[in-house]
Parts: structure tokens; sequence; C-alpha cells
């Protein structure tokens, strides 16, 4: 009698990243510019400003090609274009950081062409959101805050996502981050990363579960220049080119 053979096959299983599609990785970050050789759209912030929103906005102008990242080192001084927009509308919470609401309020008060999606906390299923965004292939500005107190809180940029491809479905458990509080990213398209705590991916809740209070889901945030922190979301901010 022959041994029977079975047809089924183990489904295959790997590592998976999806990041942007401007970003060019090499010794530097590049994006690529109009009419101009790839620039960097990374800027690093100092230890002496609370200009990490001013940061991330830049990024986000050089990585949509929206304005020159020269424009926008020398936004303080410049009198036209998005750069000097950009200054006149946040130069005042350069020492003093902004809130989320009002971060969305002054952007979209520039008139660009980009389209703001704002989520704000557990409540709005805010990790769920991002994930989805990013997998996606949108920017999504970051307001992180530490698990251990709410004092500590930090714009950051998202720009990809990182997980597993396991029994046909992309489980995302890392967000990679393009951090202005950190060094430029070298080979890779981030500087730092959030690492879902635990195995479970968080879901966006049902519509009979939303009148509860949802649990904050931990991140841990790692970098070369930090020591490991674990955070929560408090709010994120997709933000997409329109035609």
């Amino acid at each position: 009698m022959s041994k029977a053979v079975s047809s089924k096959r183990a489904e295959p299983s790997y590592r998976f990243q999806r990041v942007h599609p401007a970003l060019i990785t090499g010794h530097v970050l590049t994006v690529k510019a109009q009419r101009a050789e790839p620039v960097q759209p990374f800027v690093q912030q100092s230890p002496l400003d609370s200009a990490c929103g001013v940061h991330v906005i830049t990024a986000i102008l050089s990585i949509t090609a929206l304005a020159k990242p020269s424009a926008l080192a020398n936004m303080s001084r410049r009198q036209h274009g998005v750069a000097a927009a950009v200054w006149r509308a946040f130069g005042d919470t350069y020492f003093s950081g902004v809130y989320a609401p009002d971060w969305v309020d002054r952007f979209e008060s520039l008139g660009l062409p980009l389209e703001l999606t704002a989520k704000y906390g557990p409540h709005d299923a805010v990790d769920a959101h991002v994930l989805n965004w990013l997998m996606q292939g949108s920017l999504v500005a970051l307001v992180l805050h530490s698990a251990r107190h709410t004092r500590t809180k930090h714009w950051s940029l998202a720009v990809g996502a990182e997980g597993a491809f396991v029994d046909r479905k992309h489980k995302v458990d890392t967000v990679l981050l393009l951090d202005p509080a950190t060094d430029s990213p070298v080979f890779a398209v981030h500087n730092a990363r959030l690492r879902l705590k635990g195995h479970a991916v968080p879901k966006r809740p049902a519509k009979s579960e939303k009148t509860c209070r949802p649990r904050p889901v931990t991140w841990l945030y790692e970098s070369l220049d930090w020591n490991a922190e674990e955070v929560h979301l408090q709010a994120a901010v997709r933000v997409r080119r329109t035609p």
C-alpha cells in the first residue's frame, strides 16, 4: 500500500517593510526634487527648542515637494513663499511647543494642497488608524507621550510600517519614525521606531464598544540616541498630497 502524501503546503511567512515611496535611502536620506538633485528632508531639532512640531512640518513639505529644504532651513528670514508662511503660522510656538488641534488648524491655514485627517486618543482608535494609514503609504504626524506620565509630549513623523506576513495576512507590529530629536538616518528611511508591546495588533472598536473607555496601546520607543521608553499615542494626523 502506498503512503498518502499530503498536498497541503506550508503557507509562506516573512517580515516586511512598507515605506513612503518618495524616500530614497543612502548615506543620507533624500527625496526627489523638481529640476534638481535629490534633497535631504530631515532637519534635526535643537536641544534648546520645543519645535518638534515645526520640524515635522518641514519634513512633510520636503517629502511632498511643496517647499525646498534650503528655504525651510531659513524660514525665519524668508519674506515670501511657503517657508515664510510656515514661520508666520508657527514661529511663536518654536520654544513653547504646539498641541495637536492647534497644529492642525495652523497647518490648514497655510492653504497648501494637502489633506489632513486627525485622530485624538484611544477613543478615536488612533493606533489602528495609524497602522492603516501607513500601510496605504501615507505620512502620519504623531504626538507621543510617556506611559509613565503625560508631561513629556513629542512630535515625530511616521514614514512606514513593519511587520510579519503570516496566514496570508499582514500583521503590523512596528512603526518607522523620522524623529527630529535624534540623528539623521544612514542607509535607512527611519532613525527611530515604535514597537508594539505584546503580540496583539490594535483594532478599531466595534460600534457597540465605542461607549466603553478603551485602554491606551503601549508602544516601545527605540532609537540609537535615547533609552527605550514605553509611550502612548496621544494624536495622529494623516497628511496626503491632493491633486
